[in-house]
């Protein structure tokens, strides 16, 4: 015999039914929610600079992962560790400080860049002795005649690795000119307004091809005691990666090396 549902049965069984739509609906809102954050990734670069290989590197990941939406937001290296639910990854050079997980994408190393002009201006004859102990030892000290161009935080801090170079070099230089802008800076040194201290990808993606003629930039590996010195993607510790996150890494990654 068919079943015959009480007032209370037919009650509990609409209900039910409506309960288990809701669940259902909850499910495919929190997949849809889950499939976009796959797909979507908040870079930070650093307020002073932009990476002179950014724009390129966009460029071919928006190639490589059409479906996949880039954001780059701007966030002090001082500031990485306490505003990193601000962004998935930090593209920065190292150091950062101990609070944030680092991905190196490409060992690099530091280096000083001048123009040859401002070379000849300041030690005449003896620049070609002063060219040879740069090379052969990489060692700033020898250039404590030169003015130093200087890249700031907004509160007119010298950013960090230059602080720890410089004090390596056992010398306080004379600063020439001091910006928060690494592009400005690059470009007042490529005047001859004074040598600039910065990484060596850096200065081969911004200078390229006037790099060590007679009439145009002169580059030198330095030493230093930082270590790594290494171009890194960052993130807060313990943060699990998603898809876009991994494919972007890789893709810098790959075109980096």
């Amino acid at each position: 015999q068919p079943m015959t549902l009480t007032d209370a049965g037919e009650v509990f069984l609409r209900k039910g039914n409506e309960l288990l739509l809701s669940y259902q609906e909850m499910l495919d809102e929190i997949s849809f929610c889950t499939q976009k954050e796959q797909l979507r990734i908040r870079v930070a670069i650093p307020v002073t600079e932009t990476p002179p290989y950014l724009p390129e590197l966009l460029t071919r990941f928006a190639k490589e992962y059409p479906d996949m939406d880039v954001r780059i937001v701007k966030v002090e290296p001082k500031e990485a560790a306490k505003r990193s639910s601000d962004y998935d990854l930090y593209f920065s050079t190292l150091p950062l400080g101990n609070d944030l997980e680092n991905v190196i994408i490409k060992e690099d190393e530091y280096a000083v860049v001048l123009s040859s002009v401002l070379a000849s201006r300041i030690y005449g004859d003896h620049w070609q002795e002063i060219d040879e102990q740069l090379r052969l030892y990489g060692d700033l000290y020898a250039l404590r005649d030169l003015p130093f161009i200087f890249l700031t935080n907004r509160i007119d801090e010298t950013v960090l690795d230059q602080q720890i170079i410089f004090s390596d070099a056992g010398f306080t230089p004379e600063v020439a000119f001091q910006s928060e802008n690494s592009e400005l800076n690059c470009n007042m040194c490529k005047l001859g307004a004074g040598a600039y201290v910065t990484t060596m990808e850096y200065c081969n993606r911004f200078f390229g091809d006037s790099l060590n003629k007679n009439d145009g930039m002169l580059l030198y590996p330095i030493r230093t005691s930082i270590d790594p010195v290494a171009i890194a993607l960052s993130h807060r510790k313990g943060m699990r990666l998603n898809r876009a996150d991994r494919c972007f890494i890789e893709t810098a990654r790959d075109f980096l090396n």
